[in-house]
């Protein structure tokens, strides 16, 4: 009678501790496909700023989805750079640091991006996985040739030959001095912009 008591009580306690959860390991490489929340640009944020993008694809392994639809990834601009003056482009770095899923339960992300879609005339140097903003240099080197032409226009009608180079060169230095006074485009990154991601460390869920 005592032993059936005391096998009664060792299971009762069993089972008001249960087994833990499996625990699944999405392994290095793998991709996470996410799109922005938020625009981003090299006009508006700073270095540190956070950003957040949402999980478009699940990431399912041996049959089990380890990382679901909606999930939030959690990061920040590690570094940004405005577009200089007749050269240069504006760059910036985003760093994944955190996903957090439906459920509420978060996990530390160690992730590097492959590729971007969606944000005009943003290339991504994969060495690095910053992405680049549009150069304005042929834009630049167009309004100075239209000034020197319309310089040099004018300068044929009053002094001829002469008067054309001299002209061209006046018409050519004002519009370079104007050009060197603005910055080139910005980078911007739309709500939206599709963010692709590989894992640079295993993410062990549980």
């Amino acid at each position: 009678m005592v032993k059936r008591v005391l096998l009664f009580t060792l299971l009762a306690a069993l089972a008001a501790f249960p087994a833990g959860a499996e625990q699944l390991n999405l392994p290095a490489g793998s991709a996470l496909h996410c799109r922005l929340t938020q625009a981003i640009s090299t006009k508006l944020n700073f270095q540190g700023d956070a950003y957040t993008a949402t999980v478009t694809e699940p990431v399912v392994v041996n049959g089990h989805e380890v990382i679901p639809f909606g999930s939030t990834v959690q990061g920040r601009i590690a570094w940004m750079l405005r577009p200089g003056r007749i050269k240069g482009a504006g760059a910036m770095q985003l760093a994944a640091d955190k996903i957090t899923f439906p459920d509420g339960r978060s996990f530390p992300l160690a992730a590097t991006l492959m590729t971007t879609y969606g944000a005009e005339g943003a290339k991504l140097n994969g060495t690095e996985g910053a992405i680049y903003g549009p150069t304005s240099r042929l834009k630049d080197l167009q309004e100075v040739g239209i000034g020197m032409g319309g310089g040099g226009f004018l300068g044929t009608l009053f002094g001829g030959f002469h008067g054309a180079v001299i002209g061209g060169a006046i018409g050519g230095g004002v519009a370079l001095a104007d050009t060197l006074r603005k910055r080139g485009p910005d980078l911007t990154l739309p709500t939206g912009t599709e963010l692709n991601y590989q894992l640079t460390r295993e993410l062990a869920i549980q």
